[in-house]
């Protein structure tokens, strides 16, 4: 553990001395892309070695399928509230004030 925290940490060192170089992003971004698709690629490998998994795939899926529906529709009820809670009541302001309601008129 301690070795991942050492290499994050010079990594993240050598970005902040490289910050200034704005022509290495484009080099840089491509090839952490390359990584992580080299990374997904091993660990698709991985996975389809592993019988357990190849055998109890359909359980996973069913799994993996209740876990997003929940997450989802946790997700859609917190923003619901959250916008009920904190901007419902500057949404009928600008309604009302678009619509020339309490607004005083001249003339």
């Amino acid at each position: 553990m301690v070795e991942i925290l050492v290499i994050m940490a010079v990594g993240m060192l050598i970005g902040y001395l490289l910050s200034e170089k704005k022509a290495l992003f484009a080099v840089i971004d491509r090839i952490v892309m390359a990584v992580i698709f080299l990374l997904l690629f091993v660990l698709g490998i991985s996975v389809g070695l592993n019988e357990t998994v190849v055998e109890s795939f359909h359980i996973i899926g069913v799994k993996a399928l209740v876990l997003t529906a929940g997450a989802v529709a946790g997700s859609v009820l917190c923003c619901g509230l959250a916008w009920r809670l904190f901007f419902s009541d500057t949404t009928e302001a600008s309604i009302h004030e678009e619509m020339g309601e309490g607004v005083p008129h001249e003339g």
